[in-house]
């Protein structure tokens, strides 16, 4: 099983969060601002009025029970750090 998607191979479909992470927006509890969440994240900050959101459900991460989590944590380290800042 390769561990980077490409078409035609198998890829390990947890890791696809933590390579492209994608952003969705909550609501604020304080003053129904947005608080933009990104999918590797478990908590961030509302844009509006600065108040701390956390994630109310955590989802198990792939990371925490796969055999094979030290390889992907390899990958992810080196993925993040080919990303141009």
């Amino acid at each position: 099983m390769s561990f980077i998607r490409r078409p035609s191979e198998n890829h390990c479909p947890g890791i696809e969060d933590y390579v492209r992470p994608g952003v969705d927006y909550e609501v604020c509890e304080t003053c129904g601002g947005r608080v933009e969440v990104w999918s590797d994240e478990d908590k961030s900050d509302c844009l509006d009025c600065g108040a701390e959101w956390e994630k109310k459900e955590k989802a198990p991460s792939c990371l925490e029970y796969c055999a094979y989590a030290d390889k992907c944590k390899g990958i992810i380290m080196m993925k993040r750090a080919q990303i141009p800042k």
